[in-house]
């Protein structure tokens, strides 16, 4: 999956959860892979079985939650992304996506909320998992027509990229 050879990912998670049917991990590679490939339902079904066999594991929620959002169903990714809010408030990824969900619904100042709370934690989340959100942060401040900040925070993504 890592490699983007999408195929040959999904034939080994499908041979890991033929191996092992309560392998919940495996499960959510499949779904990450059936979403590599825009293949929602197929995703879907294997993030909704990861979620039954690690209930207290939030990344389930949120690859549906993504789903639904890529899919232009943001009621539905609310929902499930606000699951997985409410299992891991604090991961970045979570937080991300919640400021991608409000900036998709032209909640403009709620993304940034969001997004600055990944972005200011720079001693809690290294620079891979904080880039995503600065450089939202940049789009989000150019929407609401704060440029010289947009332009701050498109500057400091820059410099971690």
């Amino acid at each position: 999956h890592m490699v983007s050879d999408f195929g040959s990912a999904r034939r080994y998670f499908s041979k890991a959860t033929t191996l092992n049917h309560r392998f919940a991990p495996a499960w959510v590679g499949f779904g990450h892979a059936f979403a590599a490939q825009d293949e929602s339902d197929q995703a879907m079904a294997a993030y909704r079985t990861a979620s039954r066999l690690f209930p207290g594991s939030h990344t389930p929620w949120l690859g549906i939650g993504m789903e639904y959002l890529r899919t232009n169903h943001l009621p539905l990714a609310m929902h499930y992304i606000k699951q997985a809010h409410a299992i891991a408030p604090h991961e970045p990824a979570v937080l991300h996506e919640l400021g991608v969900l409000h900036y998709a619904s032209g909640e403009y100042a709620e993304a940034a909320d969001y997004f600055t709370r990944v972005a200011e934690h720079e001693g809690d989340y290294d620079d891979a998992a904080r880039e995503p959100s600065i450089f939202n942060l940049g789009h989000a401040c150019r929407k609401m027509r704060r440029f010289d900040e947009a332009i701050e925070w498109y500057r400091l993504a820059l410099a971690i990229a």
